[in-house]
């Protein structure tokens, strides 16, 4: 009997595990060293990354009415991870994201409105990327 719960419940489980929500976080290629770095530079708990990071927090992070820690974070993040946003003056760099056309526009746009201040610029850029669609995620 628990054998017959088993094989009726995995494909469930499967399912639910491969249909996950997209969240602006989505794009980075969590690599734990570098990971548990920026939030040890910008003194940020695994809790509380992990309560900011929920999906339920997500018109938070768009209205972008986010504590300097955690847009220093993402900065850090963007900076480390193994793909590229952000070129050499910490600017976006669209060919670097390898944006599609409609995406670069919707960027470029929203990216009209974001502050010089690297940590600021950079969490913008996470937030209009995502707005944007970019990157395209597997699963869509």
């Amino acid at each position: 009997m628990f054998i017959y719960r088993l094989v009726f419940l995995a494909p469930l489980i499967l399912m639910f595990s491969l249909a996950k929500a997209r969240h602006p976080f989505d794009i980075f290629h969590w690599n734990w060293k570098d990971f548990q770095e920026c939030l040890q530079v910008n003194n940020i708990t695994i809790g509380e990354y992990e309560k900011y990071a929920r999906l339920e927090t997500l018109d938070y992070l768009l209205n972008e009415k986010v504590d300097w820690r955690y847009k220093c974070n993402i900065k850090c993040q963007l900076e480390r991870d193994s793909t590229k946003w952000l070129n050499a003056e910490g600017k976006m760099d669209l060919d670097l994201m390898n944006t599609t056309i409609e995406a670069s526009k919707s960027i470029t746009k929203c990216m009209e409105k974001a502050s010089e201040e690297p940590c600021a610029y950079s969490f913008r850029l996470v937030m209009c990327a995502f707005k944007a669609g970019h990157p395209v995620m597997d699963s869509e």
